[in-house]
C-alpha cells in the first residue's frame, strides 16, 4: 500500500514541478523560496532540515524533490504530502502541503460500567497503545471488542461508542469510550448433550451457576461461566474421568427474559484407575507426583513424568536403587488401568557426602549448592535421588564454568555399604577443574574513545579476568544500558572470542554498531483529570527538551510517578518509536485511581487477657476472645495535589480508636520525604488497673535515607487521662487528674529482612527516643528510649534461628519535690508488656510491677493490696526462635524461649531467676514454649503455646470481690497469695517478630 502511495505521489509530484505553467518549463531554475502548509510542521526543525534535500539557491531538481518527499515519509510523521512548484520573480517557489499523521494519545472509557468487566479490562479489550498511528479502523475494531467482552460478561444489551478528539499542535488523539452497560443476564438451565456418564442435575450444580436451597440463577459474568466449565471438568476428575472433555458450544441470549442459555458438549471419557504395584503409596501422593491429574488429560509424557517423580520421591525416602514403570491396560467396561510397577529395592541411608579434587573453591561454597544432604535427626534417611545428584553436578559445573573452568568436568559415584554398614550410602563428587581460562586482551570497536573508555571500567571481562560466558553476557547487558541511556535506542552487540589453547586465555573483541542517536523534543502529558500538572511536572522536569532519549531515566521517572500512589496506571513511551527522526516526543499517559478506598476487616484475639475488670479475681487476666473490627476511609489525590486524607478507625472489646491523618509526599521536593499531619483518639480497657483515653494531635516527617532505612522526627501533643482506676490505694489525684504530654521523639528503622511479614533471613534495628518537658507546654517531665534489635539466620534448607532482644528505659526529670519518680509518669504513659508480641510468658500486659498496697518492713504486702499491674519505667525482653517445616509447605513449627519483665526504673533491671519476695517483681520471668504456623496469602496465623518457669507471686484476692466492696470493708478484706499461671495460649496473625 506504501509503494503504491508513493507511486501516485511521485506522478503528482511530476505533475506538479515538470507541468509547464504558460509553457515555460521550470525544471532547472533557481529555488527562490521553500514554503511549508500548515506553517507548523509536525516535525523538528533539526529533521526537517535533514529530511529536506531541496535548497534555496540551488537549481530544482526532481530528483531532490523525490528524496525529500521519501525522507519526510520515511519519518512517520506524515500521512499526505502534495508537493507544488510556482514560478516567481528571479526563479521558482516549491511549496510543501502536508497533512500530519496523527497518533493515539489518552485512551479512556467512562459511563455505566458494571464490573465485571471493570475499566481496566475494557482499555485492555481497546488494545491501543499510546504513541502509536491512529487509524479510524483501530478504535472501531477496539469498540467491537469491547462489545464482545460485555457479552462475555452477561451484558447483552450493553453499547459502547467512541469518540476522538484532536490535538492540532501535538497532533495526538484522545480516545474516548463510552460505555452503556445495560442490565446484566441471568443463567437459565443449560443445554447438555454428549455422552455424559452424570445427571443433568449433578453437571449443574457443578457449575455453580444456581445458588443452592434457593435455587435462584445466578448473574452471568466471564469469570463465572469458566469456573463453572472448571467445575464440571474437576467433576469428571473426581470421578476418576481424567479425559473428559467439557466444551461451550454457544451461550443463547433471550431478551425477552434476559437469561443466558449455555450449551454444553460432554464427552466423559473412559475412568481412569492409577494404581500403584509392588509398594505401597498413597492416593494423595498419586496426585501430588502423577500428573495426569493436575492436566486433567492422559499422555505417555505425563506418565512417564509421573514415574519420574514417583523414582524421585522414593529415592528421596532411602530407597537409592528404587526403578518405577509403568503399562496402560487396554478399556475396559468404561475404564482404562494404568499401573505403576516400583520396585524399591533395599532402604538406605545417605552416610556422606564427599568432594574431591576441589582446589580453587571451600567445600562450604559447593555444598550450599547442593541438594544431597546426610541423615540427621529431621533427615532420618538423609536426601538423595539420581535427579538431585546429577542437579548437583550441574550446580558445581556452573559454578566452575561462571569463574573461568571452561573444561570443568564434575562426575559423582556411589558406594554401597559405607564404612562396612550395608545399608548406608557414600556419594563423592570428583572435579576435574582443568586450567582457568583468563583474558589476555579486550577491544571495543565502534564506540568513540571517551565512551570505550568509560564502558571498559563497567566490564567484567577485563584484561587478567577468568573469562566465563555469563560475563560476557553480563557486558552486553551493560553496554546495552549505557547506549540506551544515551539515546541510541538501536545499538546492537557483537562478541568475537579468539582462544588460545597453550595459554589458555581468550583474545575479546566487542564490537558495537551505535545506530543513530536520538534526542527529547518534548514530554507529551495526557489523562490528567483531577491531578494537577505541577504535581507530576517536579517529576518529569528532569528530562529536558534536547537531552538524548534515555530508556532507564523515562522509566524511572514512571516509577517515581507510580509510587505517588495517585494512578491506577502511569504508561510511557515514544511517539511514533519506529519513525526515522532524531527528535521525538516522550508520553506519559496516566489512569487516575479511584480517589477513595474504603477498606473493612473483621478479625479476633484470642488468650489471655488483661481487660479492665472491677473483679479482684481477675488480678491474673482471664482467657477470652477479643473480636476485632475495622474500617479505614482513604481520600487520595487530596485537591489534586497527591496528598491522602484518610480515617481509621479500630473497635474491639479491649481497644477503641479513631485517628483522622492527613499526609504530605515529597516535601521540600523530596521523593523520600513525606510529612503526616494527624488527630487521633483513643479509649483503651487492656490493662485490669484502669482505663485511659488519648486525645491526640501530632506533626511527622519521614525521610527515607535509602531502601532498607527510615528516620521520623515527631512532635505530639496529647492529653491523657485515666477513666477508672481500680487500686485503692493508687486512688490519689496525681494519677487521676488528666496530663498534658508535650514531646518531640526520633525514630530510626534499618530493615534488611526478606520478608517483613515472615522473614528466614536478615535483621531488623529500631530505635525510638523521645522527650516530654515543660519547654514543649507538657506537665511531666521525661526521657524515653526504646531499642529493638531482631536477627534472622538461615540453618540449612529449611530452618531458621530468629531471636530478637528489646530494652526500653524511662527517664524523669524535673520531679516535684515529695513525688516518687515512678508516680512522675502517669500511667498510661508507662511501659506494659507481655502477650503474644512481647513476652508468652504473661498474658497480655501482665508483666512487671503490681499492686502491692502499702509494703511492710518485711516485703510483705498490706492487705489492701490487688494485684492489679501498674506498669513500670523499664523493660527487658529478649526471645529466641527456631523455626522449622512441621506438615507440607504451608505448616511450620516454633520453638521458643522468652525472658524478661516489666522493671520499676532503670536501676532496678535484673536477670535474675528467682523473685525476691512477693513484693518484688523486678527479675527474669523464663517461658519456653512450642507454636504452630499456617501459611496464608496475608501472613501466617500464629497458634502459641507457652511454659512459664517461674511466674510472679503476689497478694491478691481470689474471690469474686469488687473495688467497691473492697472500699467498704477496709481493713477486714485481706488479700492473699497469688501467682501467674503457667501455661499460656495465644491466637494471633503473623510471626511474633
Amino acid at each position: 500500500m506504501l509503494g503504491r502511495k508513493l507511486c501516485l505521489l511521485w506522478a503528482l509530484v511530476t505533475l506538479n514541478v515538470w507541468g509547464a505553467r504558460e509553457g515555460q518549463e521550470l525544471a532547472g531554475r533557481n529555488v527562490v523560496a521553500i514554503q511549508y502548509e500548515p506553517k507548523e510542521q509536525p516535525i523538528d526543525a533539526h529533521d526537517l532540515l535533514t529530511a529536506q534535500k531541496v535548497e534555496v539557491g540551488k537549481a530544482l531538481d526532481a530528483k531532490q524533490v523525490a528524496e525529500t518527499i521519501d525522507e519526510l515519509y520515511a519519518t512517520g510523521l506524515y500521512e499526505d504530502i502534495k508537493v507544488y512548484a510556482e514560478q516567481q520573480a528571479g526563479g521558482v517557489a516549491v511549496r510543501f502541503v502536508t497533512v500530519p499523521q496523527r497518533f493515539i494519545g489518552h485512551v479512556q472509557a467512562r459511563g455505566k460500567i458494571k464490573d465485571p468487566p471493570n475499566e481496566a479490562a475494557i482499555l485492555g479489550d481497546a488494545q491501543l497503545t499510546p504513541g502509536k498511528p491512529f487509524d479510524p479502523k483501530d478504535v472501531e475494531e477496539a469498540r467491537q471488542s469491547i462489545e464482545r467482552e460485555l457479552r462475555l460478561n452477561g451484558l447483552f444489551k450493553g453499547k459502547v461508542s467512541a469518540t476522538t478528539i484532536d490535538d492540532p499542535l501535538t497532533h495526538q488523539v484522545t480516545i474516548g469510550f463510552y460505555v452503556e452497560a445495560g442490565k446484566r443476564a441471568k443463567y437459565e438451565l443449560p443445554v447438555i448433550s454428549g455422552d455424559t456418564k452424570l445427571p443433568d442435575r449433578t453437571i449443574i450444580a457443578a457449575t455453580g451457576w444456581r445458588i443452592p436451597v434457593i435455587h435462584r440463577w445466578r448473574q452471568m459474568t466471564k469469570s463465572q461461566t469458566d469456573k463453572g466449565l472448571d467445575s464440571i471438568e474437576k467433576k469428571y476428575t473426581k470421578k476418576e474421568r481424567l479425559t473428559a472433555n467439557v466444551e461451550l458450544t454457544s451461550m443463547d441470549f433471550d431478551e425477552a427474559h434476559n437469561t443466558a442459555q449455555a450449551h454444553l458438549d460432554i464427552d466423559a471419557g473412559p475412568k481412569i484407575s492409577i494404581r500403584a504395584l509392588e509398594a505401597k503409596v498413597s492416593r494423595g501422593k498419586l496426585l501430588k507426583y502423577v500428573p495426569v491429574y493436575e492436566e486433567g488429560s492422559v499422555d505417555n509424557d505425563l506418565l512417564t513424568e509421573g514415574a519420574r517423580n514417583l523414582r524421585d520421591y522414593f529415592q528421596s525416602r532411602g530407597y537409592p536403587d528404587a526403578d518405577v514403570t509403568f503399562k496402560r491396560e487396554p478399556v475396559k467396561d468404561d475404564q482404562e488401568v494404568i499401573n505403576y510397577y516400583i520396585s524399591t529395592g533395599q532402604r538406605r541411608r545417605l552416610s556422606s557426602v564427599a568432594i574431591d579434587g576441589n582446589d580453587y573453591f571451600e567445600e562450604q561454597m559447593l555444598r550450599e549448592r547442593m541438594f544431597l544432604t546426610t541423615h540427621s535427626v529431621l533427615l532420618r534417611y538423609g536426601r538423595y535421588s539420581e535427579s538431585f545428584r546429577t542437579k548437583d553436578e550441574e550446580a558445581i559445573t556452573n559454578l566452575y564454568h561462571a569463574n573461568g573452568f571452561r573444561d570443568a568436568k564434575v562426575s559423582s559415584s556411589v558406594e554401597v555399604g559405607y564404612k562396612g554398614k550395608p545399608n548406608d550410602l557414600a556419594v563423592t563428587f570428583q572435579i576435574a577443574e582443568g586450567p582457568q581460562w583468563r583474558v589476555s586482551a579486550l577491544e571495543i570497536e565502534g564506540a568513540k574513545d571517551a565512551d570505550a573508555a568509560v564502558l571498559k571500567a563497567q566490564l567484567v571481562s577485563t584484561v587478567g579476568q577468568p573469562f566465563a560466558d555469563v560475563s560476557v553476557s553480563t557486558d552486553r547487558d551493560r553496554i546495552h544500558q549505557y547506549y540506551f541511556s544515551r539515546g541510541f535506542v538501536s545499538a546492537s552487540f557483537r562478541v568475537s572470542i579468539t582462544p588460545d589453547e597453550a595459554t589458555h586465555t581468550v583474545s575479546l573483541v566487542y564490537s558495537i554498531r551505535e545506530g543513530p542517536q536520538e534526542f527529547v523534543r518534548n514530554v507529551l502529558v495526557s489523562g490528567l483529570d483531577v491531578t494537577r500538572p505541577s504535581l507530576i511536572q517536579k517529576t518529569i522536569s528532569t528530562i529536558h527538551a534536547g537531552d538524548p532519549i534515555s530508556t532507564t531515566k523515562i522509566s524511572q521517572v514512571s516509577k517515581e510517578l507510580s509510587d505517588l500512589g495517585v494512578f491506577a496506571s502511569v504508561n510511557s513511551g515514544l511517539q511514533d518509536p519506529d519513525g526515522k527522526i532524531a527528535y521525538k516526543y516522550v508520553l506519559y499517559d496516566f489512569e487516575e485511581a479511584n480517589r477513595y478506598t474504603i477498606n473493612t476487616g473483621l478479625g479476633l484475639e484470642v488468650g489471655q487477657f488483661g481487660q479492665t475488670t472491677n473483679s479482684l479475681s481477675q488480678s491474673g487476666g482471664a482467657k477470652g476472645i477479643s473480636p476485632i473490627a475495622s474500617l479505614d476511609i482513604s481520600r487520595v489525590n487530596f485537591l489534586g495535589r497527591g496528598q491522602t486524607l484518610s480515617l481509621q478507625t479500630k473497635y474491639s472489646t479491649l481497644e477503641q480508636r479513631e485517628s483522622l491523618n492527613y499526609t504530605i509526599p515529597r516535601v521540600f521536593n523530596s521523593l523520600h520525604r513525606t510529612v503526616t499531619f494527624s488527630a487521633l483518639y483513643d479509649t483503651t480497657q487492656d490493662v485490669q488497673t484502669f482505663s485511659s483515653k488519648r486525645a491526640e494531635a501530632s506533626v511527622q516527617m519521614a525521610n527515607r535515607l535509602n531502601r532498607a532505612s527510615t528516620l521520623l522526627v515527631r512532635f505530639a501533643y496529647r492529653r491523657v487521662s485515666v477513666g477508672s482506676l481500680y487500686i485503692p490505694s493508687l486512688l490519689v489525684p496525681q494519677l487521676l487528674q488528666a496530663v498534658r504530654i508535650g514531646s518531640l521523639s526520633f525514630s530510626y528503622i534499618q530493615d534488611h529482612r526478606d520478608n517483613s511479614a515472615d522473614a528466614h533471613r536478615g535483621f531488623l534495628n529500631t530505635v525510638d527516643t523521645a522527650v516530654a518537658g515543660n519547654f514543649f507546654g507538657s506537665q511531666r517531665s521525661f526521657g524515653r528510649v526504646l531499642l529493638r534489635n531482631a536477627t534472622y539466620t538461615p540453618l540449612g534448607r529449611h530452618l531458621t534461628f530468629a531471636r530478637q532482644t528489646q530494652f526500653g528505659a524511662i527517664l524523669p526529670f524535673n520531679v516535684a519535690a515529695g513525688t516518687a519518680s515512678i508516680d512522675e509518669i502517669p500511667l498510661p504513659e508507662r511501659f506494659f508488656g507481655g502477650g503474644s508480641v512481647s513476652m508468652r510468658g504473661f498474658g497480655d500486659n501482665q508483666a512487671g510491677p503490681r499492686d502491692i498496697g502499702t509494703a511492710t518492713e518485711t516485703g510483705t504486702a498490706s492487705g489492701s493490696a490487688t494485684g492489679f499491674p501498674i506498669g513500670g519505667n523499664a523493660l527487658f525482653f529478649n526471645t529466641f526462635e527456631l523455626r522449622f517445616p512441621l506438615l507440607g509447605s504451608n505448616i511450620s513449627g516454633v520453638i521458643f524461649h522468652d525472658m524478661g519483665n516489666i522493671y520499676t526504673s532503670l536501676s532496678d533491671v535484673s536477670l535474675a531467676f528467682k523473685q525476691d519476695g512477693r513484693a518484688n517483681f523486678n527479675y527474669a520471668v523464663q517461658a519456653p514454649g512450642f507454636g504452630i504456623r499456617y501459611k496464608t496469602p496475608f501472613g501466617p496465623i500464629r497458634v502459641d503455646f507457652s511454659y512459664a518457669l517461674n511466674p510472679p507471686k503476689y497478694d491478691g484476692f481470689s474471690n469474686s470481690l469488687t473495688i467497691q466492696q473492697l472500699l467498704a470493708c477496709g481493713t477486714t478484706c485481706t488479700s492473699g497469695p497469688q501467682q501467674l499461671s503457667h501455661f499460656n495460649f495465644f491466637f494471633s496473625i503473623g510471626q511474633a517478630f
